[in-house]
């Protein structure tokens, strides 16, 4: 069980976790109920002529990698087509949508309803498009979306509504149809025989976008132009604020990843609360522009999902210099430099060559806390990584505990029946690096990557890292 953020002294008597922070001091303001649909208000603003939300899908893109957000999964139903005016091509408007936006990050690995792992991927996202016209000058086109949870269940403010107004001349459409999201009215122009067609894929991307950004927990509404002022947003930033809060832990470890994807915190990724974090937070606060002190609270996150990070980290104060050692007689002894980065790899059971067919155990051991990456030139000569992966997202690994492959994760390093070789490479860094790593469209954990060979791995490790990396190699090849 995690340790509740007292990241503050708490008050005599009080035993309430800090979490509450901010929360207990905007109590009485309740956070929408399960199952909350919003849907855009037609309120005057500023507007935009558009023929799709591309140019927002690759501001997400960027986003999500600049948040550190990768190998998310997440299962993509097929839209049901209530217009039955769309064809085929419509069940696929989000997952073309969701692909379109994680081309660089990596974000979302898209996981096909009904596959052996969807079950474990979490979150599946469903949406369905709905057409209301009379014959009258307009007709409304809608597009339902939610999110699910692992039980099936809509996750509690995840249903919501984007709609588009078209205009009628005569028997047909236009081809100019209307969408507003948080105040914007987004004028989309096509031909008036696409009018349908495109508006559905604007729509979804709309959709894809909002829904991407709620999961992630990225300010998805600066792609599409939003300031973080407008009551919207701020509503948004309150839901995110207070669904965390009731789950301390989970607001302990989203603090935890992206201040060290900032490279202000460098401890564990664990939910639990350490000096080292109390001291990251306090640090950022004051680079915000807030009170420097130890607490997560409402203004502290939505400045952190408002903010110019790469502005932030010039004015981030050093971290606070450890306490020094009590002296020792006669003289106090120097400290230790710091030993380069070094990595080991070895078979659990290396007395012996293993056999054709059999399965493997892996130890990986850094010479201190490190970042790593696992890959495998496999028979078929193909480079694929396999760790970190889906069922474990988190690269990082402690010098003590080391990291055994496969270990309990549910997948196998099995010799061919070949006699083929097989190499393993595992690399590890300072920093996490693999967003900057080279992929190709489709590539994820144990698929193939696009390296011809494990000397590319490292070469481009090379160039992620300037050169400050270890690297440790294994032949599989089994005994004949």
């Amino acid at each position: 069980m995690t340790t509740p953020p007292s990241f503050l002294p708490h008050r005599a008597g009080s035993v309430a976790p800090l979490v509450a922070l901010g929360v207990a001091l905007l109590a009485g303001c309740a956070s929408p109920g399960a199952g909350r649909m919003t849907e855009t208000q037609p309120n005057a603003g500023p507007t935009r002529a558009i023929t799709s939300f591309a140019s927002e899908l690759r501001c997400m893109d960027g986003l999500l990698l600049d948040y550190g957000i990768h190998d998310v999964p997440l299962a993509v139903e097929p839209v049901a087509d209530r217009t039955h005016r769309l064809g085929t091509g419509s069940a696929d408007l989000l997952t073309l949508a969701v692909s379109d936006m994680t081309r660089s990050s990596r974000a979302i690995r898209l996981v096909a309803p009904g596959a052996n792992d969807a079950p474990r991927s979490g979150n599946s996202l469903r949406g369905a498009l709905s057409l209301a016209d009379d014959g009258s000058s307009s007709a409304s086109l809608s597009f339902d979306t939610s999110l699910l949870g692992s039980d099936a269940t809509i996750i509690p403010g995840s249903a919501a509504r984007h709609a588009a107004t078209l205009v009628r001349g005569g028997s047909d459409y236009t081809g100019s149809a209307e969408i507003r999201q948080f105040g914007i009215a987004f004028e989309l122009a096509s031909a008036p025989s696409e009018t349908l067609q495109q508006t559905s894929r604007a729509l979804a991307e709309l959709a894809a976008i909002e829904q991407v950004g709620r999961l992630a927990h990225v300010p998805y509404w600066s792609c599409l132009g939003a300031a973080p002022t407008q009551e919207a947003v701020a509503a948004e930033i309150k839901d995110w604020y207070d669904a965390l809060a009731a789950h301390p832990a989970e607001m302990i470890r989203y603090v935890q990843d992206q201040l060290r994807t900032r490279n202000i915190y460098a401890g564990p990724i664990d939910g639990t609360v350490n000096p080292q974090l109390k001291d990251a937070v306090a640090r950022y606060r004051e680079a915000l522009g807030l009170a420097r002190e130890a607490k997560i609270s409402l203004d502290f996150f939505g400045a952190y999902l408002n903010a110019d990070h790469r502005r932030v980290a010039t004015r981030v104060a050093p971290a606070a210099p450890a306490p020094p050692d009590p002296p020792l007689a006669p003289a106090p002894i120097p400290p230790t430099p710091t030993r380069p980065l070094a990595l080991r790899l070895t078979a659990e059971d290396d007395a012996r060559r293993p056999r054709r067919g059999e399965a493997v155990q892996l130890l990986v051991q850094p010479s201190r806390d490190a970042y790593v990456y696992c890959f495998l030139l496999d028979e078929d000569r193909h480079v694929v990584r396999f760790f970190p992966n889906h069922f474990q997202r988190e690269a990082r690994v402690g010098t003590a505990s080391g990291l055994k492959l496969p270990g309990k994760m549910p997948f196998e390093i099995a010799l061919n029946a070949h006699a083929a070789p097989q190499t393993v490479a595992c690399f590890a860094t300072e920093r996490d690096v693999l967003p900057r790593l080279p992929t190709a469209p489709g590539a994820d954990n144990f698929t193939p990557q696009p390296f011809a060979a494990l000397d590319e791995v490292r070469s481009a490790l090379q160039d992620a890292t300037d050169g400050v990396f270890a690297h440790a190699s294994l032949d599989l090849t089994p005994e004949d």
